[in-house]
């Protein structure tokens, strides 16, 4: 590194090894996290080529795999596959074919599959559901998309045992476990290319400020659809690796008619840089982006690389780790479960063209990088509708809802021995009690952390000033208000210029958000080095 040139990429990445019975080395397994501990089903062994059927859990707080091997009184699990999908349903994890040895007796011939199998994560046990064959029922198949929403499975892709891309695209019903849907595709989907990731329409949050469709205003996941099944699903691909091809569609499977359920979005994608061909990739939604992961391989260059979809705009974003995967084999990427936290299954100290050769996947190291160092991270939700906030900042001279919402105020009135309701009744003969609670900010603060209070959200032009934010920001810390923190976390985000940057670094230190620090220096180093650049 030259001198005077700065990097604080490796402060958002850290690597630590994982003990206890530590999956072998695996081709084609699958990886769900749940909570907080990561499932990793089936594979074939590097070693042996044989399939399994095996079950390991790590706990990712102490980073110690388990081998979950059911009681002997238990339903079995699955037969052993690889390349199969596995994908979270509640408290359950779907599983989808893949390729396995067929049950005719011969025990080395392979064939596809198309059985769905059920772990309940809770319990810990398979169950296998019966589903009554009908025309969209799917056909088998291995190494293709899976994603699950609006309590849909949704599989698309893939390929058969003759190598042929199945290019169609199935919805099962995971309430009544029927297959309700089967339509063609043009596109060939598979794992080798190919990722997916669904947006459910439960989160208006998110949904209300996705990607606009450039000619017609329609978001990019949610227009508008006949019925109440608002099913959609994203889906990316890159191949020809030598000359990239890069592709986004945005599909809507259970709309009546192919053309009006696809729409093909691969011109509108735009960046300083776009990502190079990634094989075998991963993809994952948090918040606004899509998270691509995957082994680039050129004759120069080796390395394991995490990009970020912008959907609000389709500008692709290079997520800098710094140094950490310059060396080592990492393969596989998993974004933890309601968090902004990713992981990076590999092994530090061997060879990534080596591994990807046999296609190989480690378990022996994690690399964890926090995203919202980079601005990507899930945004806060609504917890009213826009006519109560507007109720509750016409409520600011009623008291009760003070206590009830400010837990330290309530605490004050327990230790005075007054309750809420009595400190604000009084005989009508009498003069109302005299209180004063010393409160060390400025109007201005006060009545912004007041609104706060009475709509339990940031939603005047006061609050968001950034001095104002910063204030909040420090009172949620000091109150131990955890909503208010996750709100003024979130503004400041998106407030963050060259003209804020030092006040959010400063506001953030003291606050223990880091990942919101690391943002604010990353945009103080480029600022500098913009200025240098000028100078020169």
């Amino acid at each position: 590194m030259s001198p005077g040139v700065q990097s604080i990429a490796d402060l958002t990445t850290e690597t630590k090894p994982t003990s206890g019975e530590i999956p072998p080395p695996l081709v084609g397994a699958s990886t769900v996290v749940v909570d907080n501990f990561m499932y990793v089903f089936g594979g074939r062994l590097v070693s042996s080529r044989q399939m399994t059927n095996h079950l390991y859990v790590l706990n990712l707080t102490t980073l110690v795999w388990k081998r979950h091997i059911p009681p002997s009184d238990s339903t079995p699990a699955p037969q052993a596959r690889y390349f199969h999908t596995a994908n979270t349903y509640k408290n359950h994890m779907v599983v989808f074919g893949g390729m396995g040895h067929a049950s005719n007796g011969a025990s080395q011939d392979l064939c596809a599959l198309d059985d769905v199998c059920l772990l309940n994560i809770q319990t810990m046990t398979w169950t296998y559901p019966e589903i009554v064959p009908n025309q969209y029922t799917p056909r088998p198949r291995y190494a293709h998309l899976a994603v699950t929403a609006e309590d849909k499975l949704v599989v698309m892709g893939g390929q058969d045992m003759a190598n042929q891309y199945v290019k169609e695209i199935n919805v099962l019903d995971l309430k009544t476990f029927m297959w309700v849907q089967c339509c063609p595709l043009d596109s060939q989907y598979g794992a080798y290319r190919s990722v997916a990731c669904s947006l459910p329409a439960s989160d208006p949050s998110i949904r209300s400020s996705l990607g606009q469709d450039l000619g017609t205003g329609q978001s990019l996941l949610t227009s508008q659809l006949p019925g109440n099944d608002d099913l959609a699903v994203c889906v990316y691909s890159n191949y020809n690796f030598a000359d990239v091809v890069r592709d986004l569609h945005a599909l809507h499977p259970l709309q009546p008619t192919r053309q009006a359920g696809f729409k093909d979005h691969s011109t509108e994608m735009s960046g300083t840089a776009l990502p190079p061909g990634l094989r075998f990739p991963t993809g994952h939604l948090l918040g606004h982006h899509m998270i691509l992961t995957g082994t680039y391989l050129t004759p120069t260059h080796r390395s394991f690389h995490i990009w970020a979809l912008n959907l609000a705009n389709l500008v692709w974003m290079r997520i800098d780790t710094g140094s950490m995967f310059s060396t080592g084999s990492w393969s596989r990427g998993v974004l933890g479960d309601n968090s902004q936290m990713f992981y990076v299954l590999g092994h530090k100290d061997r060879d990534l063209l080596d591994d990807y050769n046999r296609r190989q996947v480690n378990f022996d190291h994690v690399a964890k990088v926090d995203m919202e160092a980079f601005g990507i991270y899930l945004h806060p939700s609504s917890t009213c509708a826009p006519i109560a906030q507007e109720l509750g900042l016409s409520m600011l001279n009623e008291p009760t809802i003070l206590a009830q919402r400010w837990n330290y105020f309530a605490k004050l009135l327990e230790e005075s021995g007054t309750s809420s309701s009595s400190a604000i009744r009084f005989d009508e003969q009498q003069q109302p009690p005299h209180r004063t609670l010393m409160f060390p900010e400025s109007y201005a603060v006060t009545l912004a952390f007041l609104q706060y209070i009475y709509t339990d959200h940031l939603m005047t032009a006061q609050q968001h000033q950034p001095h104002i934010l910063s204030r909040l920001l420090i009172l949620a810390d000091m109150y131990a208000m955890p909503r208010l923190i996750q709100l003024a976390t979130h503004a400041l985000h998106q407030i963050l210029t060259i003209s804020t940057a030092s006040m959010v670094y400063e506001t953030a230190a003291l606050t223990c958000r880091t990942a919101l620090q690391i943002r604010a220096l990353r945009v103080m180093i480029n600022a500098k080095k913009m200025l240098q650049q000028q100078q020169q």
